[in-house]
């Protein structure tokens, strides 16, 4: 029960690839049994065998690599500038710095350390800076 010929008929008839044509499953016996091009071209007229429409190749990942639906228009959140948060976030931490100073629980060659690694973005928040503390020991011994 193959139907190799019948589909290499109908592409070239339908001037396509094998891989566009579809056989009706239900009249696969009446298919089988049509071995020349006009009996195939009946089949064609008939509806029993048909072209299939040609996959294309989406262009959405293509769209979004090339910087689309990125713009203000597309956006639902707020934006806050990455420079906004910046200064927000280190103008905290260098005042939490100052406060553990101030209180003596950071040595000054502490204080300088820190001060240093926060300017490079070390830490994520004021928390974040009291975790590195503690792990790394660098509270004053009362």
């Amino acid at each position: 029960m193959s139907l190799k010929n019948q589909k290499r008929l109908a592409a070239s008839l339908l001037g396509s690839g094998k891989s566009r044509i579809w056989i009706d499953p239900e009249e696969t016996i009446r298919v089988e049994s049509a071995i020349t091009r006009q009996e195939v071209k009946s089949l064609i007229d008939s509806g029993r065998i048909r072209l299939l429409q040609k996959k294309g190749v989406s262009r959405g990942r293509h769209r979004m690599k090339s910087g689309r639906r990125k713009k203000a228009g597309s956006r639902k959140a707020g934006q806050k500038p990455g420079k906004e948060a910046w200064v927000l976030k280190i103008r905290a931490i260098r005042r939490h710095l100052r406060f553990l100073r101030d209180k003596r629980q950071l040595a000054p060659a502490s204080y300088k350390l820190l001060l240093g690694m926060s300017k490079g973005g070390a830490f994520r928040s004021r928390s974040h800076v009291d975790e590195y503390v503690k792990a790394h020991q660098l509270q004053r011994k009362r």
